[in-house]
């Protein structure tokens, strides 16, 4: 292979962006789910967004190359295995953010403080002393939080959709819709999160990294990402029963939901068996279906506004 075309694809490869395609789906769910943005500011949103995610990913592979190293599924990563320097990656980590912050503060100050937020966060998983994903279920729930709700509210400000004016009642209920549609979203997050460790458990033992599947064991924690996929499940549901948020949707996700079904069982079957040749395995079909189902499933709930819209 060409020298100029490996490194290209190694600088591809930095970006993983096999990895936070769902954190972009959040955002594209935040963007259409209740208003939709001009098309400029979303451009630019989008750009500040996907740039901030691909430098939190660089971060990760810089603090983690050599623990990548001794770990099966990350061992090619570019970084780990020597295709990029990690002088490269932290300088490629720096620009990425400066360019996105900046960006974002000539748009709108809430988006910018939202993507701070979700920065620092980040930087904070990865980065010591805090390295939050060695911190036993602190890891699910910065996961929840950073790939879920801060890239969904983002979303939502690129219409934008929610101000300080609590003195209008339309603007409480926007919260309050936006808050049942997040609660779902981060516990989708934190439920991936939990299958990313255990797919990574014999690496992190090996590293001392005491993540949640360390710490609690793969079967506790496979019981519990099954728990937590359950609830996300039901939401919807019990928020129709309790007559809350969403209910002028729920036919259209039972609708979605039937059609998901044979996917959801079986990747629950299959992630019951916790050894790392199987998490390898379900890893690659995840990125050669991934990206389908996501962009089918964000068509689907654009077309499912437009025409509650126009009844």
């Amino acid at each position: 292979m060409p020298v100029n075309s490996r490194k290209i694809r190694a600088y591809v490869k930095l970006l993983r962006f096999d990895s936070w395609q769902v954190w972009l789906f959040n955002f594209l769910l935040g963007c259409i789910l209740f208003e939709l943005p001009q098309i400029s500011r979303f451009i630019l949103v989008l750009f500040s967004f996907m740039l901030a995610t691909s430098a939190v990913f660089i971060l990760n592979q810089y603090f983690d190359r050599e623990n990548d190293k001794t770990n099966n599924l990350k061992k090619n990563l570019p970084i780990a295995s020597g295709d990029l320097s990690p002088r490269t990656g932290i300088i490629m980590f720096f620009a990425f953010t400066l360019i996105s912050l900046t960006t974002v503060l000539f748009t709108d100050i809430s988006i910018f403080l939202l993507l701070l937020t979700y920065m620092l966060l980040w930087i904070g998983y990865s980065t010591p002393p805090f390295c939050f994903k060695n911190r036993p279920g602190l890891d699910i729930i910065v996961s929840g939080i950073g790939a879920g709700i801060l890239p969904f509210f983002m979303g939502l400000q690129t219409a934008p959709l929610l101000t300080l004016q609590f003195e209008f009642p339309w603007m409480v209920r926007r919260y309050q819709d936006a808050f049942f549609t997040a609660l779902p979203i981060f516990l989708v997050q934190s439920t991936g999160e939990i299958y990313q460790v255990v797919g990574d458990y014999g690496a992190d033992s090996m590293a001392n990294i005491s993540t949640f599947a360390v710490k609690y064991g793969k079967k506790t924690s496979l019981r519990a990402a099954t728990s937590l996929l359950l609830t996300t499940i039901s939401l919807p549901i019990i928020y129709e029963l309790l007559n809350l948020s969403l209910t002028p949707y729920l036919a259209w996700y039972l609708i979605a939901l039937t059609c998901l079904v044979p996917c959801l069982l079986y990747f629950m079957k299959r992630s019951q068996d916790a050894s790392e040749k199987n998490f390898a395995k379900l890893r690659a079909i995840s990125r050669r279906v991934g990206a389908v189902v996501l962009l089918v499933l964000f068509l689907y709930v654009l077309t499912v506004r437009m025409i509650v819209v126009a009844t």
